[in-house]
């Protein structure tokens, strides 16, 4: 369980910086093309700050279940499909909600007071003339991408019956035979900015977390856990998503001055563009984290919770693991 190391104010800007690699997976395609998010320039792989928010939620709702949440298994409110599998839109998740919180008397802010992912990632109501905005307090700065060049695999692949010509009765081209690209190893760095006071404002009615009792501090732990369960102990399953391993999160409150750099731009201070393994990044990352973090003024004064894979021996600022 990653913790909160000190009592965090209700006001300023938290920043997150989250780790993961990536191996021989396909993390987030293009729902046009269908091929890797990539910087053509530089081989760089990324992401969409929604496709991170999607496999957090995921991890959001694990750590409910771990901790025996009330009605955990309804705890995230954007879900495609509900607990039985069933395709649900807003209507039918806000009603699904209502239910397992036994809301009797509705209220239209019953999703945000019931759920965890909308005091962190913003909500908009808009049902039966009931309209309010809630303003994301979490979110990824810039777009989590690799700060290297990737290595990019075409694998041809087949996964249905061949097709037999009926005149000849020769085998013909499979139907479902296609051609995908897989990034063979990629370290995404997601740094993440939480406005603190806006957090505030949205979770101080949430009846699953006490704001008087934990404050910001339990919501930016749930935050990393959420993140670190997503990419460890609770990865999704399918190809393009199961080998992608969590490596660190560290988190700090600056009280200085910050250069507001781009985990991209540690692309431009590398020697050797690409990287292929993950002990090639490690390497990478032991000379360039430090001045990195130091540039966001994250230093062991003002970190509030870190944790690491054992196998990422990079030292990290702050204590605590």
């Amino acid at each position: 369980m990653i913790k909160v190391n000190s009592t965090l104010p209700a006001a300023g800007n938290a920043y997150i910086l989250f780790g993961f690699e990536a191996i021989q997976a396909r993390p987030n395609l293009d729902p046009y093309s269908s091929t890797l998010r990539m910087n053509d320039e530089t081989g760089q792989v990324f992401t969409s700050d929604v496709h991170i928010k999607h496999h957090v939620r995921r991890g959001l709702k694990a750590c409910a279940m771990a901790e025996n949440l009330p009605h955990a298994a309804e705890t995230v409110f954007y879900e495609k499909e509900d607990e039985e599998g069933n395709p649900c839109n807003f209507n039918l998740r806000l009603e699904k909600i209502r239910k397992a919180a036994g809301i009797e008397k509705p209220d239209m802010k019953d999703a945000l007071y019931n759920t965890l992912d909308l005091p962190l990632f913003g909500y908009v109501h808009a049902v039966k003339q009931e309209n309010f905005n809630v303003t994301n307090a979490a979110n990824t700065l810039f777009r989590p991408v690799t700060f290297h060049d990737c290595e990019i695999y075409s694998l041809g692949r087949n996964n249905a019956f061949p097709t037999l010509d009926k005149d000849t009765k020769r085998i013909r081209e499979s139907a479902g035979s296609a051609t995908v690209d897989s990034l063979e190893y990629g370290f995404f760095l997601a740094l993440w900015e939480i406005n603190l006071n806006m957090l505030r404002i949205n979770a101080s009615g949430n009846k699953l977390i006490n704001w008087e009792q934990g404050g910001a501090a339990k919501w930016l732990e749930l935050l990393a856990n959420g993140m670190w369960r997503a990419y460890s102990s609770d990865r999704f399953p399918s190809f393009t998503q199961r080998s992608q391993f969590a490596q660190f999160v560290l988190g700090w409150l600056p009280t200085g001055d910050v250069s507001y750099a781009n985990p991209a731009s540690l692309y431009d201070q590398l020697e050797e563009k690409r990287i292929k393994t993950h002990s090639g990044a490690v390497a990478a990352l032991e000379k360039l984290l430090p001045g990195y973090l130091a540039g966001w003024d994250c230093r062991n004064e003002t970190v509030f919770l870190k944790h690491q894979a054992a196998n990422f021996p990079v030292e990290l600022p702050g204590a605590g693991a």
